[in-house]
């Protein structure tokens, strides 16, 4: 398709309402990052990509090392295609739609953002020729550089969710599902991936429009979240899954969603409304609980059993992908593969062997899938065939670091070699000291992975509780993870798999469920990071070390940021986070901050 001898840069940028991100490709470089770490605003719904868009691609060509970009072409795109989506809004007028006072739907929303998809294209070309950010046409000398911007491309929502979980993982074929809140037309899309083609496995008569008057899985546990008490659009889905290990299963409730909500092949036929599915719960005293309710416990029992409708759902989706016999390998995106608790389910209740989900499977992880799409697929470039790596994102500023240090007079050592650093912060763990443990490029996706954590001995039965009162001030219910070495996985898991990204839960073994309380959820679960020194060699010598000292080959692992805000960004970010919460010692890089005992 790509006629030019230039270097190819590539460029993604997810532009949903919520959750938008940037990922660039230059080579074998890749920078993805979502904005909200940019801007410290959980989902950056706010001006989502009207005013920070550039702030991301001047940080990415920066840590490139690209900048300024010189004999380069600029293949952009964004994973809405606009013009299919209007295909199913008929009637639809843009200009009316402007107009104040306009009443709008989700659906118009959403297109209308994505039709000022032009002025971000503008904040790129003029970031990229060191111009200002502002939202007038670039300007005509943009060629003193020999830079050439490609027209944008519009893709496919659900093929761009296929392309990240399909080239971030090890298979050269596989089936790939998409279960998700909606697409252009669909929520839900199967592909079989092989030869470098993404052939539809979707019946021509499953493509039908799926909007917010038909309740997808992924706005059905969007609506259930509100109803118990949480804020979808800030991504609370993930406070049900946890609270459902605390309530009893309804079997009515259950039924209820079984008889009205039918699963046809790939496609979701449902005879609700939210109103309908309120009227419903509250006749039945099913514990909806009002937002700012302080007894959360009241919405449990909605929490347990709609979460095993959702998980069994999802099931029968699986199987039905499985029994196509077309591979042995699943690769599983889109939004709903964050529930990870039906992700550990996947293997054992069908005929597949491997399963992929990547770092950042829900519409953030779509900046990736574009770039690697035209990467990969439009540009033909050979493909290295491996488990993706998840620390694509940001540096931390050493130099400002040393700066503030030296400025505040802030206590700290710098300990320069990494196996007497590991030492010494085992030892404080050991200790029961909470640590922020911020080393290379940040992860990815909604996780923390080892490089922007809070970790901690796994031990102390209130280990739980004082993370979540003293530092992340959130709920006392809300599980911690475990990252664990993976030669120890089946020591500790039944039917141990490899969870790279912490996306899938397992069920912990018995046995050793009083060693690790502090990681082991209501319902003796653990939502596992699994840890290989190929891919953190720092975080595994750490966890290793940590292992020599006391036996146990897990550290609690949780993201360093408090309840509400995304993960740190910055230096500043850090030092906050450290110093407004009950946090003992931060290390940032080879800088150990706090007061140290010499002893150790």
């Amino acid at each position: 398709m790509y006629q030019s001898s230039k270097r190819k840069i590539f460029i993604g940028h997810a532009n949903t309402l919520h959750d938008p991100s940037i990922t660039i490709i230059e080579g074998n470089k890749i920078y993805a990052e979502a904005i909200e770490r940019h801007m410290q605003c959980k989902r950056a719904i706010e001006s989502e990509r009207l005013w920070y868009s550039w702030r991301s691609i001047k940080t990415a060509l920066s840590h490139l090392e690209i900048m300024p970009v010189k004999d380069a072409e600029i293949i952009w795109g964004s994973p809405w295609n606009v013009n299919k989506y209007i295909e199913h809004k008929p009637g639809f007028d843009p200009v009316k739609f402007f107009q104040p006072k306009h009443p709008r739907s989700g659906y118009e929303l959403l297109l209308s953002l994505l039709m000022l998809e032009q002025l971000t294209v503008n904040q790129v070309k003029n970031t990229i020729n060191n111009l200002p950010p502002h939202f007038f046409p670039p300007s005509p000398k943009l060629n003193s550089r020999n830079i050439t911007f490609l027209d944008p491309i519009q893709f496919d929502h659900h093929l761009m969710h296929a392309a990240n979980a399909v080239y971030t993982s090890p298979f050269e074929e596989c089936l790939c599902l998409i279960v998700d809140g909606f697409g252009e037309s669909t929520s839900i899309d199967v592909f079989h991936f092989h030869d470098n083609q993404f052939d539809s496995v979707m019946p021509t008569e499953t493509k039908y429009k799926q909007g917010f008057s038909k309740l997808s899985l992924g706005f059905l546990y969007g609506l259930i979240t509100e109803y118990c008490g949480f804020n979808m659009w800030e991504g609370e889905e993930w406070k049900v899954m946890g609270l459902a290990a605390y309530g009893k299963f309804n079997p009515d409730i259950y039924q209820y969603f079984n008889d009205n909500i039918t699963i046809n092949v790939f496609k979701i036929d449902s005879s609700l409304s939210p109103d309908s599915l309120r009227d419903y719960l509250e006749s039945i005293g099913a514990g909806i609980r009002k937002f700012g309710d302080s007894d959360v416990l009241k919405a449990a029992d909605l929490a347990n059993s709609f979460q095993k409708w959702f998980e069994d759902t999802l099931i029968k989706l699986v199987q039905t992908a499985s029994q196509t016999g077309l591979s042995k390998n699943l690769a599983y995106g889109g939004g709903c593969a964050l529930n990870s608790s039906a992700n550990g389910k996947i293997l054992a209740h069908s005929s597949f062997e491997n399963l992929h989900i990547p770092s950042a499977p829900a519409d953030d992880g779509n900046s990736l899938g574009v770039a690697l799409y035209q990467k990969h697929f439009l540009n033909k470039e050979k493909r290295e065939i491996k488990t993706g790596s998840p620390y694509l994102g940001s540096w931390m500023d050493t130099a400002k670091l040393e700066k503030i240090l030296e400025f505040k007079k802030i206590p700290f050592e710098k300990i320069n070699d990494d196996k007497k650093l590991c030492s010494i912060v085992a030892e404080l763990i050991a200790s029961k000291n909470i640590i922020g443990w911020v080393q290379g490029r940040a992860e990815f996706g909604p996780r923390a992975l080892g490089n922007r954590s809070i970790i901690a001995d796994p031990r102390p039965q209130d280990m739980k509780d004082r993370i979540n009162k003293r530092i992340k001030f959130r709920e006392d219910y809300r599980p911690l993870a475990p990252s664990i070495l993976h030669e120890f996985g089946p020591e500790y898991f039944e039917n141990y798999q490899e969870s790279p990204y912490m996306e899938r839960t397992l069920v912990f073994k018995k046995e050793v469920r009083k060693k690790v309380p502090a990681v082991v959820h209501e319902d003796g679960t653990g939502r596992l990071q699994t840890v290989k020194e190929e891919w953190n060699p720092l975080y595994y010598q750490l966890i290793r070390t940590f292992y020599q000292k006391t036996g146990i080959p897990l550290l609690l692992n949780t993201s360093l940021n408090v309840m509400g805000k995304p993960i740190v960004h910055t230096v500043e970010d850090a030092l906050t986070v450290f110093y407004t919460t009950g946090m003992d010692y931060l290390i940032i890089g080879h800088y150990l901050i706090g007061y140290l005992n010499r002893s150790l």
